[in-house]
């Protein structure tokens, strides 16, 4: 079996990998090139700068995360389903990506699609995740994301219950009697 070398005379012995370090090739006993060990870890954590990046495991995993976020916005249009099959949906999904689930759909709510925010603030209350509260109070409260961005952060902590209004325990609730 002929294997055709990857590198021809003339060429340099060094091969820059996607995270532009060079590496010395190995050869093995029947002249294949192979890479250091080093060449195996891509996208990991610099020892020396700190910076972490992401290992393609990682990007694979994240990627999914994001086929299923739109997954789950298709759902939401399907007329056939009901919300506690929805519920069951996230919760399958919760099991399997964990925080990031929420995480990804208050990333979400940049969409410029007005209905599909929609979809993600029912997916978030219907999930009502603790950890997504504190990131959806920072994008309703600053001015530099677009208004309907905002509105559509508060109304998610509205869905939860956990804005000021309904979290305020002096509040009384006032019953007013008809005659």
């Amino acid at each position: 079996m002929y294997i055709p070398p990857l590198l021809s005379k003339g060429e340099s012995d060094k091969l820059v990998c996607c995270n532009n370090t060079v590496s010395e090739p190995h050869k093995t006993l029947e002249g294949q090139i192979l890479m250091e060990k080093k060449g195996a870890r891509l996208f990991q954590v610099d020892e020396e700068t700190f910076d972490y990046g992401w290992n393609i495991l990682e990007l694979e995993t994240h990627r999914q995360l994001r086929l299923k976020v739109n997954e789950l916005l298709r759902l939401t249009n399907d007329p056939t389903l009901t919300t506690s099959e929805m519920q069951q949906h996230l919760l399958r999904d919760k099991a399997r990506f964990g925080k990031q689930l929420a995480s990804q759909l208050v990333r979400s709510l940049h969409r410029d699609d007005h209905h599909e925010r929609q979809s993600i603030i029912w997916l978030l209350i219907l999930l009502n995740e603790a950890e997504s509260i504190t990131p959806l109070k920072h994008m309703s409260h600053n001015k530099k994301l677009p208004r309907p961005v905002r509105l559509s952060a508060s109304l998610a902590l509205a869905g939860m219950g956990a804005t000021p209004e309904m979290l305020d325990e002096r509040r009384h609730i006032r019953l007013y009697a008809i005659s």
